[in-house]
């Protein structure tokens, strides 16, 4: 995948949502200037893709993070093989998680959102601290039933979802009846 790709999908990102340039702005200009933005080794900052995975009934999918003690959205780097940001996101949703990619319905090609995040370093993987520009993928899921085992993994209403993240899905989950 090149950094064209990544301006392209950070340009669509912002014109669906014009008050976000500057969540986008430095990745833009790294993706422009730098070295490929989506390979783990790229510093100061690089990509990775998240799977924003709701239920009819608005509850999100988190996994536990063992390596830094955290839930999180499912999702991490991009593969080398991977051909796009959303598909990458669906690979690694199904490698995290077991949830055939075929069982989700992705709201769009482009991302829900996508923010600048601080990484603390990891000692123990050598990785710096640096910063991930996660690309935020909304895919529905039909139920909860789908997910072969649930070591590791959590479901969390919509509503207690903080932040920008938490905004934008209680406001999908509000228009999805007029939508559907």
């Amino acid at each position: 995948m090149t950094n064209n790709a990544v301006v392209s999908a950070a340009l669509g990102y912002v014109e669906a949502n014009p008050a976000e340039l500057e969540a986008v702005r430095d990745l833009v200009i790294l993706s422009l200037l730098g070295p490929r933005i989506t390979l783990r080794h790229t510093l100061p900052a690089h990509l990775a893709c998240r799977a924003v995975v709701v239920t009819p009934d608005w509850h999100l999918l988190q996994v536990d993070d063992a390596v830094r003690s955290c839930w999180q959205l499912p999702g991490g780097h991009i593969a080398e093989e991977d051909s796009s940001l959303l598909g990458s996101t669906l690979r690694q949703l199904r490698c995290l998680t077991g949830i055939d990619p075929d069982a989700l319905r992705p709201e769009s090609t482009l991302p829900l959102d996508v923010d600048a995040v601080p990484v603390e370093p990891v000692p123990s993987l050598a990785e710096p601290e640096h910063v991930h520009y996660d690309f935020r993928y909304l895919l529905h899921l039909p139920s909860r039933d789908l997910v072969a085992g649930d070591a590791g993994l959590r479901w969390v209403p919509v509503d207690d979802v903080p932040g920008r993240l938490g905004t934008k899905l209680r406001r999908c989950s509000r228009d999805a009846p007029a939508l559907r």
